[in-house]
């Protein structure tokens, strides 16, 4: 059973995290902060949501902060992406304006 934070993420770093010895499923470029990160995020989902709870640690949580990890980078990525967009429309308009018919 695990008992504190800083276990859990020791766990979820042994399957996880690409620099550990022992990792089973390595996720590129992932840190220790990505998952303290979504572990915080899965405990206050526990808070707010009385159908998703805490297992003291166990696998279901652990694949639980993967999945937020996940979905974390994708929003960010999205983000980036859209930013990237808006920024090639914002030039190619700005180019465009100055070209006489």
């Amino acid at each position: 059973m695990i008992s504190n934070f800083s276990q859990f993420l020791d766990y979820c770093e042994s399957f996880y995290l690409p620099s550990h010895e022992d990792v089973l499923y390595p996720i590129l470029d992932l840190t220790r902060e990505e998952l303290a990160l979504a572990t915080l995020t899965l405990l206050d989902k526990c808070a707010q949501d009385e159908n998703i709870t805490w297992g003291d640690g166990d696998s279901l949580d652990r694949e639980r902060v993967r999945d937020i990890v996940f979905d974390i980078r994708e929003a960010k990525w999205q983000a980036s992406l859209n930013q990237s967009v808006e920024d090639a429309e914002r030039a190619l308009r700005e180019e465009f304006s100055t070209v006489s018919v």
